[in-house]
């Protein structure tokens, strides 16, 4: 038997990239406070260990942001590590969003609205889209029109299109996006594929003859690597600015393949 490992999509997950850094901030500040009333320590208490006033730490606290430098010094005032809060953090189970069938049947049927809604869900900004496609503001506003009368967004003053949708999103690989997703999919690889390999992309693929029990051990091992790959993304994104931030994309196949279905000895087909 043989077994296929190429780059393609599992799953169809997007994390949005404004709604990622105020929420990893968040959770940090949340875990922050529930040490403190662990510790039964106030926030003059803590102004004291820092040096700084009771009404500066508030407004941190408040704000739920501060310099990763800041974050460091909170952590040592507190006896912790900033890897301690991530991990923490990491325990936090995220579940991703699934759309309503008809809001995933509206954006199939209506595939600028689609790729508009992916692109606010990466993280460009309104002005970027418009100058990157050359689109009027008149265009902008009625996709972004579209997008909030399916409950995904809001079109805010000066055309700003904010997204009302929870982030992560997860698109179901048979439902009415299939095809866009499909071929969302089948681009990344074949891009992928033509690039030249880096130092942060590559595309991989092999194939082997082997026993059913080791390709269930080397999925399980895949597997693991999602996971990490996962943890180590929600730490960049607790720890790191976002515009230290680029979205990469992993897909993982690992399947039996059968040669003699996908290739032919006859001229006509070659």
């Amino acid at each position: 038997m043989a077994i296929l490992l190429c780059m393609v999509s599992i799953y169809d997950t997007f994390f949005s990239s404004q709604h990622r850094e105020v929420t990893m901030q968040a959770e940090l500040f949340e875990l922050l406070k529930t040490v403190l009333k662990a510790r039964r320590m106030t926030y003059a208490d803590l102004a004291g260990l820092l040096e700084l006033s009771e009404p500066t730490i508030k407004r941190i606290f408040a704000e739920r942001d501060c310099k990763l430098s800041r974050m460091n010094e909170i952590c040592a005032a507190l006896g912790l590590t900033l890897d301690d809060l991530v991990a923490e953090a990491n325990r936090i189970d995220v579940q991703p969003t699934r759309l309503t069938d008809r809001q995933e049947a509206r954006l199939a049927e209506d595939r600028p609205a689609f790729n508009l809604f992916l692109l606010l869900l990466d993280g460009m900004t309104i002005q970027a889209i418009k100058e990157h496609y050359q689109l009027e503001e008149q265009r902008i506003f009625e996709l972004g029109l579209k997008l909030e009368k399916m409950g995904l967004a809001e079109v805010m003053s000066g055309n700003h299109v904010r997204l009302t949708a929870q982030s992560p999103v997860e698109f179901r690989r048979d439902g009415p996006l299939h095809q866009a997703l499909v071929k969302l999919n089948m681009a990344f690889v074949r891009n992928t594929y033509l690039a030249q390999d880096t130092e942060h992309s590559a595309y991989l693929t092999q194939t082997r003859r082997m026993t059913h029990r080791t390709a269930q051990h080397i999925l399980a091992r895949l597997r693991d690597v999602q996971v990490e790959l996962s943890n180590l993304a929600r730490r960049d994104q607790l720890t790191q600015p976002d515009n230290a931030l680029q979205s990469f994309k992993i897909g993982i196949a690992l399947s039996p393949i059968v040669f003699s279905e996908l290739l032919s000895l006859t001229e006509a087909s070659s």
